[in-house]
């Protein structure tokens, strides 16, 4: 799930070992944030990162699978924003994939859901919008919404 960055470095969440790594094309490590850490359960929690997506505002949005929670952390690795199972009612099972969209708003997709529940998006107030069980969208393990309301999303190669 590496993701090269603008600025020519990648994003790589490294899953057991609780870490994303921002790596310079040469292999240095410019920064890590890690996932373990006490406000989120410590270890104990399994807060593997699998999905890190990096912001235009410089933050990085993390989706922690075993953990079932999607975290955001600013730039000094520091704890912005969070949503939880507690927050979903036990939506997330394994959520893999995590996009953030241009209103703000956080879509979740959850691996092992099965034929549940297995995508959510949430607003910044960590409030359900909607849900998906949609058979087709099963075992959701990483997704890209192209464009929302018949608008490309920012970014997306639309036309």
């Amino acid at each position: 799930m590496a993701r090269q960055l603008r600025n020519g470095n990648f994003l790589v969440p490294h899953l057991l070992a609780f870490k994303v790594k921002e790596y310079m094309a040469d292999g240095r490590v410019v920064q890590q944030f890690p996932t373990d850490f006490d406000e989120l359960g410590g270890r104990p929690a399994e807060n593997w990162p699998f999905t890190a997506i990096r912001l235009d505002n410089g933050n990085t949005v993390v989706s922690l699978t075993h953990g079932n929670k999607v975290i955001e952390l600013n730039p000094g690795g520091e704890l912005v924003w969070k949503v939880t199972n507690d927050d979903v009612g036990g939506l997330f099972q394994d959520p893999c994939g995590a996009q953030r969209l241009a209103n703000g708003n956080t879509v979740v997709g959850s691996h092992a859901a099965g034929t549940g529940v297995s995508m959510v998006e949430v607003n910044r107030d960590r409030q359900i919008v909607w849900t998906s069980d949609h058979p087709a969208a099963a075992f959701v393990h990483h997704f890209q919404i192209l464009s929302t309301n018949g608008k490309p999303e920012p970014g997306m190669p639309l036309k």
